[in-house]
C-alpha cells in the first residue's frame, strides 16, 4: 500500500510578512473499499456481537479542503458511517462511543457500553487541521520496546479511534542498518559493538550513545521485521500515514576504518557518558558517501512495505558535531533533504524542533533561520515539539515559512505523577491557528512515554475537531469521569483535580523526579505548583464513593493514581522536615525517618493493588521475547536498567523512573534507608555526615544489584479499602502545610526559550534555573 503526497505551493517571502502554504494534500492507493474494511474490522473487534449495528462507508470525495470528514446518523436501529478515509470512520464511531454512549477507550482502560436503544444522531464533523500527529521518538523506547504484533494492533486501533493520521512507523531499522554495514564491509564484532540493547535504541539512532546494553540478537531484528510488516501494513490501510525514518548523519566509528579518505566530525559527549558508549562519528554532509548511505538505507527500510513519501531524521539531537557553524547546519539540511528528494521526488522530511528547544546558545536566529529555509518551503514539516509549554513558532516566525504541528510533549521518561496544564491546551492551540500567517497543519501528541494522565491526551485529542475552546472544564472533566466509571460520583474530586495538579502554567521544566524515585540527598528542594488541601479534598471524594456501579477498572485505576499522587505531597512534606531534623536530636530525627519510610511503605501497598502500577508487566514483557537463556537475560537487564541507572554509571539516574510497587519494595526504599540510616549513624557519634560517602554505598548496596536481584511480585490488596485507610492515617486532619510554590512565571511581552537547567526538584548545588528571553525575532 503506498501513500501519495503532493505538495502545492504559493509564494511565500521569508520577512515578517509570511504567505501560508496549501495543506498537503493527500492520495491513497488504498481503495476506499479496503479501507472501509479495515475500519468495519476495529469496530468489530470493539463490539463484539454487538458490531451488526453499524455500518462504514468510506468515500475520498468527502474530504474537506484536504481535511478529515465523517458523518454519523442512526436509521432504524443502525448506525450510519460515512467518511473520508479509513482513520476517519473509526474517530467518527469512537466520537459517537464518548458523546453519546458515555463510553471510553484509552491506553490502559476502556469501557464501552451501548444504550439501548441505540442513542440517534445525524451529524457531521470535519476536522480542523490536516493531520493529527503521534509519538516522540523516545517513545519507541520507553513505552514500546517490549510490544509485540498483538500490542501494536491494539495501539493502531487506539489512535485510530482518536482520528490520529500520521505517526512513527515501528519499522526494524537495525535489521536494515545490519545489512548496510555488511554490504559495506563492517565486520560482526563491530556491528555488535555499535548497536545499544533494545532499551536505548532512540538514542543509538539519533548518535547520542552506541553499545550500551548490546549486543542486538539476530532474533531481536527478525522480530521487529515482523512486527514491522504487519503494522505498517494496517496503518496503511486505514489511510494512515506512516513516516519512515531517514539517514540523519551518524555512522560507527568503525566507518573511519573503511573509509579512511572521507572527513567524519566527532560528536561531543551525551550525558557525561564515557568513550566506550558516546561520541559517535558525524560523516561530513558533502562527502559523496552521505548521499549513498542515505539511499542505500532508504531502499532498505521501505522495501516490501510501500512509503507514505514522509521521512524523519533528526541529526542535532541534544549534541554538538565539531566545528559547530552555521555552515555545517546549513550544509546537514541540504544533504538530508536532497538525499531523501533524490530517492523519492515527493519526499518531505518530518524534523522534531527540540535541537532549538533544548540549547538555544546554539541555535541563534539567524542560524534557525538559516537551517529552516535550506528546505523549498512545504518540503520540511517541523514538529513543534513542546508547544503546551515551550511553543517556538513565534519566535521562528511561524518557522520562516515552513508548515508545523502544535505538538504536547507533556512527558518525560515514561514517570508517572499527576500533571498538566489544561488552560494552556485549552486555548493555545486554537489561537495558534488563527495567527497572521500561521502555517499550523496539525495538532500532535509526543509523549516520551504513554500511559500516565490520559485526561491530558484525551482534552488535547479533542481540539482536532472542536472549533473552539472548551467552555467549561468542570463541566468536561465531570463528563470524563462518567465515561470512563460510568458514574457521577466523582465530580467534585475532578474539580479539585483540575483546579490542583492538572493546573500547572509556568515555565519550570517538569520531569516527574520527586523525592522519593530521586538518588536519596538531603539537598533536594521539593515544591508544587497547587495546594496541597485541593488534591487531599479530591482524594477524599474518591475514597467515599459508595455506589458499587463506580468500582470499574477504571475508577479503580485513577483511585490507585490519586492516592499514590496524595501520598507523593506527603512523602515530600516529611522530607522537608527532614531537612530540619537532622539537625535536631536522635529522637526527634528517629522518629521522622520512621514516618518518612513508613509513608514509603503505604505507598508501595496501595500501588501493590493494581497491576498498572506493578513492574511484571514490563519485565515479562521483555523476558517473554526470547527463550534463548542469554538473550532474555539481556532483554532483562536492558528493562532494569533503563527505569534504574540509565547507563554504566547512572549517567541519566532516575530519568525514567517509574512509581511501581516493586520499585519501592527493591530500589526506593532500600536506597533511603541505607541512606538515612548511615545519617542517623553520623548523628548518634556526633560525626559530619558524609552524604557523598553513603551515597557511594548506596550505589554498591542498593542500586547497581537491582540489576541481578529477585524480583518477587507484591501481594495485592483492596484498593478502596487501603485508600480509604491511607486517606484517614494521613490526610484527614484539617489543617495541612503547603509545599513550597516554586513557579517560573511567563512574560507574554518576551519570547522564551527552555531553562538550560532541570528545575524539577533539582539539588541546591545545580545552578539556579535560568530562562533565556530573546528580545527580538528578527533574525540577527
Amino acid at each position: 500500500m503506498k501513500l501519495l503526497l503532493y505538495l502545492s505551493l504559493v509564494t511565500s517571502t521569508l520577512c515578517l510578512n509570511l504567505d501560508y502554504l496549501d495543506p498537503i494534500k493527500l492520495q491513497t492507493q488504498s481503495s476506499p473499499d479496503v479501507q472501509r474494511q479495515a475500519a468495519q474490522d476495529i469496530i468489530n473487534s470493539l463490539l463484539h456481537t454487538q458490531y451488526n449495528f453499524v455500518a462504514v462507508d468510506v468515500n475520498p470525495i468527502l474530504f474537506k479542503d484536504h481535511k478529515d470528514v465523517f458523518s454519523l446518523r442512526t436509521d432504524n436501529g443502525k448506525l450510519n458511517i460515512r467518511a473520508s478515509s479509513g482513520v476517519a470512520a473509526v474517530w467518527g464511531f469512537n466520537y459517537y462511543l464518548k458523546k453519546y454512549c458515555k463510553s471510553q477507550v484509552a491506553w490502559q482502560v476502556s469501557r464501552v457500553v451501548i444504550p439501548s436503544p441505540l442513542p440517534e444522531v445525524d451529524e457531521t464533523v470535519i476536522a480542523n487541521d490536516r493531520f493529527r500527529y503521534y509519538q516522540n521518538v523516545c517513545t519507541a523506547s520507553y513505552s514500546f520496546v517490549w510490544w509485540n504484533t498483538d500490542d501494536w494492533k491494539n495501539h493502531v486501533t487506539w489512535m485510530a479511534l482518536n482520528g490520529i493520521n500520521m505517526a512513527l512507523a515501528p519499522v526494524a531499522q537495525e535489521a536494515a542498518w545490519t545489512r548496510i554495514y555488511r554490504n559495506l564491509g563492517m565486520s560482526d564484532d563491530d556491528i555488535k559493538e555499535h548497536f545499544t540493547g533494545p532499551g536505548f535504541l532512540a538514542w543509538l539512532r539519533m548518535g547520542n550513545v552506541h553499545g550500551w546494553g548490546g549486543p542486538l540478537p539476530q532474533s531481536w531484528h527478525d522480530r521487529q521485521k515482523q512486527i514491522q510488516e504487519v503494522v505498517t501494513d494496517l496503518m496503511f490501510k486505514l489511510g494512515m500515514i506512516p513516516v519512515f525514518p531517514a539517514f540523519n548523519g551518524h555512522v560507527p566509528k568503525a566507518f573511519e576504518k573503511i573509509f579512511p579518505n572521507t572527513t567524519f566530525h566527532p560528536v561531543e559527549t551525551w550525558n557525561k557518558f564515557d568513550e566506550d558508549y558516546c561520541c559517535n562519528l558525524f560523516i561530513d554532509p558533502k562527502e559523496p558517501q552521505f548521499k549513498m548511505i542515505s539511499n542505500m538505507f532508504l531502499r532498505e527500510i521501505t522495501a516490501g512495505l510501500g512509503t507514505s513519501h514522509i521521512y524523519t531524521a533528526d541529526p542535532f539531537n541534544e549534541i554538538k558535531i565539531q566545528p559547530w557553524s552555521t555552515s555545517l547546519v546549513v550544509e546537514t539540511a541540504k544533504a538530508i533533504f536532497s538525499s531523501i528528494s533524490e530517492y523519492d521526488k515527493d519526499a518531505v522530511w518530518l524534523v522534531q524542533n527540540w535541537m532549538f528547544v533544548h540549547n538555544p546558545l546554539l541555535w541563534p536566529l539567524k542560524r534557525v533561520n538559516s537551517f529552516l529555509t535550506s528546505v523549498p518551503n512545504g518540503r520540511m514539516l517541523v514538529l513543534d515539539l513542546q508547544s503546551e509549554q515551550w511553543p517556538q513558532y513565534d519566535l521562528y516566525q511561524m518557522y520562516y515559512g515552513q508548515p508545523f504541528i502544535w505538538s504536547m510533549l507533556h512527558n518525560f521518561g515514561g514517570t508517572l505523577g499527576m500533571f498538566g496544564n489544561t488552560k494552556t491546551i485549552n486555548k493555545d492551540v486554537y489561537e495558534a491557528r488563527k495567527r497572521e500567517n500561521s502555517t499550523m497543519v496539525g495538532i500532535g501528541l509526543t509523549p516520551e512515554g504513554i500511559n500516565q494522565n490520559y485526561v491530558i491526551y484525551d482534552l488535547m485529542l479533542e481540539s482536532a475537531w472542536r472549533k473552539g475552546p472548551v467552555e467549561d472544564l468542570e463541566e468536561w472533566v465531570s463528563d470524563y469521569a462518567e465515561r470512563r466509571y460510568g458514574c457521577n460520583e466523582t465530580s467534585l474530586a475532578w474539580k479539585y483535580l483540575l483546579r490542583s495538579v492538572y493546573n500547572f502554567t509556568g515555565l519550570n521544566r517538569i520531569r516527574g523526579k520527586y523525592v522519593m524515585t530521586r538518588r536519596p540527598s538531603f539537598n533536594i528542594r521539593p515544591w508544587a505548583w497547587y495546594k496541597g488541601h485541593d488534591l487531599f479534598e479530591a482524594l477524599k471524594n474518591f475514597v467515599y464513593v459508595q455506589n458499587p456501579a463506580c468500582s470499574t477498572r477504571g475508577f479503580l485505576h485513577d483511585l490507585v493514581d490519586v492516592t499514590r499522587q496524595a501520598l507523593q505531597y506527603k512523602i515530600e512534606q516529611i522530607y522537608m522536615n527532614l531537612q530540619i531534623d537532622r539537625y535536631s536530636n536522635y529522637m526527634v530525627f528517629n522518629y521522622t525517618i520512621t514516618s518518612f519510610i513508613d509513608a514509603m511503605t503505604d505507598m508501595r501497598n496501595i500501588l501493590a493493588t493494581n497491576t498498572d502500577f506493578q513492574i511484571a508487566s514490563w519485565l515479562s514483557s521483555a523476558n517473554a521475547i526470547s527463550n534463548v537463556p542469554l538473550e532474555s537475560s539481556l532483554y532483562d537487564f536492558n528493562a532494569r536498567n533503563q527505569i534504574t541507572l540509565w547507563g554504566p554509571n547512572g549517567e541519566i539516574s532516575d530519568y525514567a523512573c517509574k512509581q511501581w510497587a516493586e520499585l519501592f519494595e527493591y530500589y526506593y526504599i532500600p536506597r533511603w534507608s541505607t541512606f538515612l540510616s548511615m545519617a542517623l549513624d553520623a548523628m548518634t557519634r556526633n560525626e559530619v555526615f558524609d552524604e557523598k560517602g553513603a551515597q557511594r554505598v548506596v550505589r554498591s548496596s542498593v542500586e547497581e544489584k537491582f540489576a541481578s536481584i529477585n524480583i518477587v511480585n507484591m501481594p495485592s490488596g483492596n484498593p478502596q479499602q487501603l485508600a480509604l485507610n491511607l486517606y484517614q492515617k494521613w490526610f484527614s486532619a484539617s489543617t495541612h502545610e503547603d509545599l513550597p510554590m516554586r513557579i517560573i512565571k511567563k512574560d507574554p511581552k518576551k519570547k522564551t526559550t527552555l531553562p538550560d537547567t532541570d528545575t524539577d526538584g533539582e539539588d541546591y548545588s545545580e545552578n539556579t534555573p535560568t530562562v533565556i528571553f530573546w528580545q527580538s525575532t528578527t533574525p540577527n
